[in-house]
């Protein structure tokens, strides 16, 4: 299997990330059902608030180094990404539309300066 290319849809990266959560449920025998999905994006959501209260310095040292911290910040942000990836799928929810819909709506009031510092 190879990985998405740069500019992936959401919706291939969905894919993506289903198969290795078969994977996962294959290997471990932790059932994908609808509520452990949606639990398990929960859980991910309290471990990237654990990893940010780390790299926040609002959290008891653990003896890792400022390299570590950052690193385990990143992997929760993938973590919460690939399980509400997940769940989409699972509930039939096109996030692109969706992100359309609700958020870029607004694209007709965007100012020079909302883009500043923006990276494209």
């Amino acid at each position: 299997m190879s990985g998405p290319r740069s500019g992936a849809t959401l919706a291939a990266l969905a894919d993506e990330v289903e198969i290795i959560s078969r994977v996962y449920e294959r290997r471990f025998g932790v059932p994908r059902s609808d509520d452990w999905l949606v639990l398990k994006l929960h859980e991910e959501v309290g471990e990237l608030t654990q990893a940010y209260l780390a790299r926040s310095g609002r959290s008891r040292d653990r003896g890792e180094g400022a390299g570590a911290v950052d690193a385990a910040f990143r992997a929760e942000l993938a973590d919460v990404l690939a399980q509400l990836l997940l769940v989409a799928r699972r509930f039939d929810v096109d996030l692109e539309a969706e992100l359309e819909s609700k958020w870029f709506r607004f694209r007709d009031l965007v100012e020079p300066q909302d883009e500043a510092g923006v990276r494209r």
